[in-house]
C-alpha cells in the first residue's frame, strides 16, 4: 500500500479505516472521530467515542477510577496488540517495531503511538535468482 506513488492523505485513511476496523471487531467500540497524523517512523492516532459508557462515566470520578480505566484499557489493547500490528504492517510495508496506547478517561480518547521500524522491508521480487558472476572467493584472493 504504501508506496512512493502513494500519498500521505490516502497512508493515513488506510490507517484509519485498519484501526477503526481493528477496533470494532476486537474492541467493540465506536467511535465519532478519528485523528492519524503518519510522518517518517512514527503513526499517531487518536480516537475520540461516540458517546460515554455510564459506568466508565462514573468511574471516571475518581482518580482511582480513571487509574483502573487506563489499566483496563491498556490491558484490552495489549492482548490483541498482535493483530493490530500485522494489520498496520500490512497497509504500510512496514515492520512495527513496538505500539503504545493510552486513555483519557475524563473525554474518552484514546491515543495510539505505532512506531516503525527505520527502513521500509526490502522488496521482493519471485523467482529471480541471484547475477551471474565471479564467485565472492575470487575477490578477496591473497
Amino acid at each position: 500500500m504504501a508506496s512512493l506513488s502513494t500519498n500521505k492523505a490516502d497512508v493515513e485513511y488506510a490507517v484509519m479505516m485498519t484501526v477503526l476496523n481493528f477496533h470494532s471487531e476486537f474492541m467493540k467500540s465506536g467511535y465519532s472521530h478519528v485523528d492519524v497524523q503518519w510522518s517518517t517512523d512514527l503513526i499517531h492516532v487518536t480516537l475520540t467515542r461516540n458517546g460515554s459508557v455510564p459506568a466508565e462515566a462514573r468511574l471516571a470520578q475518581s482518580e482511582e477510577g480513571r487509574a483502573l480505566l487506563r489499566q483496563v484499557h491498556e490491558a484490552l489493547f495489549t492482548s490483541c496488540q498482535a493483530e493490530l500490528m500485522q494489520r498496520i504492517e500490512t497497509v504500510m510495508d512496514r515492520k512495527v517495531r513496538t505500539m503504545v496506547t493510552s486513555l483519557d478517561p475524563v473525554s474518552g480518547r484514546s491515543h495510539i503511538a505505532v512506531y516503525l521500524q527505520d527502513v521500509p522491508r526490502p522488496p521482493t521480487y519471485p523467482n529471480v535468482s541471484p547475477p551471474l558472476g565471479r564467485a565472492d572467493a575470487d575477490y578477496h584472493k591473497d
